[in-house]
């Protein structure tokens, strides 16, 4: 949290003394939306690139090429044409590369799911959820978890983590939601760290984090044109 105030402290600062120097001359005059959106976009694919999101970057690029199409002699393509490339290649990619993760641990319980909506058992200290194009439904028991790894593309998963015991400092879940929804029903008794981000989707929390115990939770990630649902029980 703090390094994104520093961040945004940072832009907003330098935004203001580029609009002040384009307007003295020292800088070409591109407009103050043109030279928002510009740094914005810029930082936005920057991100995506880091945290190895497709559609951030994707879409970001597709943003600066509609702003500068006429110096680019695309016209013909924007804005319409770019998005919808951007659209599908992050979709393309994202179906491609999203397995193509390390694993950290070497302890690992892999739940995959179908077309068909239905629940099963998950145990283990670590764990990796799948759900592509249905809807799923994880029950997460574990005496020492530490870890969740999951992925929903097109899709509903839902997993609950009442039945886990944290017996570390903390546990971390990465998560990462295309297209769909997933939502976490978090003990209310956890400490809860929320870095998740979104693009294009929205991330909403439900219920009061009472934070009462030493297990503290650790969510990453983020949703692509999707939410993610935290509810505290």
């Amino acid at each position: 949290m703090r390094r994104r105030k520093i961040f945004w402290g940072i832009f907003f600062i330098g935004m203001a003394l580029a609009v002040i120097a384009s307007k003295l001359g020292l800088l070409p005059d591109v407009g103050v939306f043109a030279l928002f959106a510009t740094v914005f976009l810029a930082w936005m694919a920057a991100d995506g690139f880091r945290r190895r999101n497709f559609f951030e970057m994707l879409f970001a690029a597709a943003f600066l090429c509609i702003i500068y199409d006429e110096p680019l002699g695309i016209e013909v393509l924007t804005p319409w044409t770019v998005l919808a490339a951007a659209l599908l290649l992050g979709i393309g990619f994202t179906l491609l590369f999203s397995g193509w993760r390390k694993r950290k641990h070497s302890i690992e319980m892999r739940c995959n799911s179908g077309a068909e909506y239905g629940g099963a058992q998950c145990s283990g200290e670590c764990i990796r959820c799948d759900n592509s194009f249905g809807a799923t439904i994880r029950y997460i028991n574990s005496d020492n978890f530490r870890s969740a790894d999951l992925e929903n593309n097109f899709g509903d998963m839902a997993l609950y983590f009442d039945n886990a015991i944290i017996q570390g400092d903390a546990a971390v879940v990465k998560v990462e939601n295309n297209f769909g929804a997933i939502r976490l029903y978090i003990p209310r008794e956890w400490k809860v760290q929320n870095k998740l981000g979104y693009c294009f989707g929205r991330v909403n929390e439900y219920g009061k984090m009472l934070g009462t115990s030493s297990a503290e939770l650790i969510l990453k990630g983020g949703a692509n044109f999707g939410v993610i649902e935290i509810y505290y029980v």
